[in-house]
């Protein structure tokens, strides 16, 4: 944990502690890994867990767990009603580190969506030091700095409890399609000046992983459907073991499909263009199915959309409700095999992860200044995690962050991931191949 962090929780002890109703804020502070149930201390506070000495070995003790003990012990307080208490400590903290974030959301009303809020400051952990890209992307304008730990073994191999995994020892690892709109035509859309910064941070990223990268900028409607196809109907991805397509844009929820739509620089939200042509996330998959991308059959294959499904803003909420969200795929009629190979009979529509930043119907946001939530946690984790970390987990790690770093007082945001046929861990291996 930062210095002025504890130094926070010290001075306002004698405030905080006797005010804490520890029967409510003890199961958040394990649902929020602030403590495990495991934690050496629980049993002892277990036998006096209301007395005021225990809540203050409790409160103090949390200045011991770690780098993101800090926002988790906010986030728990809001959690658990005592919102007036997490505030104390916020203004305290802000004392220290006195900045005004500024964000925006990627759609098509974003000249009327700005906001200015006062965030979380934000440290992030890596093997053997503290990464303080977080603290850093709240007090300055310096964006994350890409630095990829390398893998120093294949962790691809045959059987992992039970459940298979994809080769990953491709030179390249695999290509990746990088579309970001950043200048749009009409006037009423905004630039998204600070997607350049998450398009540099990926382009790095996937390339000190080991991949080869094909950047496009600010494409519209059409040119964004070509070069996808084109990208899936490439020769060299015979030759790789994944692909990966990222698009980082304005987007909204088509009304009359009630799908998420990918917005072209040439979009016109009031008065559509005749000419225009409108691009569906989930259309993206059909040049990609063992059918139309054959050189990808059996391969892992990830999209990643970094865009606003609608305008919907998600309320962060005193308790949290839990529930779940699909989407809308092809389907069943659509969701078909086909014999390959011969005899060898395979799924079309199989080994594919979908990743949007944010839920069906609502806004994903984004840093004016250092770039989108969803692809900056994104890059830190993968830069820091990939070379033990599976991609699912990865993932997981992703939205573990969006949770307990980008949750406010007022928004926060959700990642949705959807697994097609997808059934085998993922290692990407980072910067390690095999001796040729």
């Amino acid at each position: 944990m930062n210095q002025k962090h504890r130094d926070a929780i010290d001075s306002c002890c004698e405030d905080i502690v006797p005010r804490i109703n520890v029967v409510k804020l003890w199961p958040k502070l394990l649902e929020n890994k602030v403590f495990n149930r495991d934690d050496v201390n629980v049993p002892r506070w277990m036998k006096s867990l209301v007395n005021e000495s225990t809540v203050r070995d409790i409160y103090l003790t949390i200045k011991t767990r770690g780098p993101f003990a800090f926002d988790r012990f906010l986030a728990s307080l809001r959690q658990s009603g005592h919102e007036n208490l997490a505030d104390t400590l916020e203004r305290k903290k802000i004392a220290a580190f006195p900045h005004n974030g500024m964000q925006t959301i990627d759609n098509e009303n974003n000249a009327t969506n700005d906001i200015d809020t006062e965030e979380t400051n934000l440290i992030v952990s890596t093997e053997g030091a503290q990464d303080n890209f977080f603290h850093n992307m709240q007090q300055s304008e310096v964006p994350l700095q890409i630095q990829v730990r390398k893998a120093t073994e294949f962790l691809d191999g045959p059987v992992y409890e039970n459940v298979q995994k994809y080769p990953m020892r491709s030179k390249p690892r695999g290509l990746v399609l990088l579309i970001t709109n950043i200048n749009y035509t009409y006037s009423d859309e905004l630039p998204r000046s600070s997607a350049a910064l998450d398009e540099q941070n990926l382009k790095q990223l996937f390339q000190q992983m080991g991949f080869q990268v094909i950047p496009y900028l600010d494409l519209t409607g059409q040119e964004l459907i070509e070069k996808v196809k084109e990208f899936s109907q490439r020769e060299d991805l015979r030759k790789v073991d994944s692909c990966f397509v990222i698009i980082s844009s304005h987007g909204t929820i088509n009304a009359q499909y009630e799908v998420t739509e990918i917005e072209g620089v040439d979009y016109n939200a009031e008065s559509k263009l005749q000419n225009y042509k409108s691009v569906f996330c989930m259309d993206i998959l059909d040049y990609f199915t063992t059918e139309a991308c054959p050189h990808l059959a059996g391969k892992p294959k990830v999209f990643m959309f970094q865009l606003c499904r609608g305008e919907k803003k998600q309320k962060s909420v005193k308790e949290p409700r839990h529930t779940t969200d699909t989407c809308n795929f092809h389907s069943s009629d659509e969701m078909t095999s086909r014999k390959v190979n011969g005899n060898e009979t395979m799924r079309n529509y199989a080994d594919m992860l979908v990743a949007y930043a944010t839920l069906p119907g609502h806004a994903a946001f984004r840093d004016k200044i250092t770039g989108s939530w969803f692809l900056q946690i994104l890059c830190e984790v993968f830069m820091n995690y990939s070379y033990k970390t599976h991609l699912q987990d990865l993932l997981s790690m992703v939205d573990d962050r969006l949770k307990i770093q980008r949750t406010t007082k007022e928004e926060c945001q959700t990642l949705t991931v959807t697994l097609i046929g997808f059934n085998q861990h993922c290692y990407l291996n980072p910067g390690l191949f095999e001796e040729t």
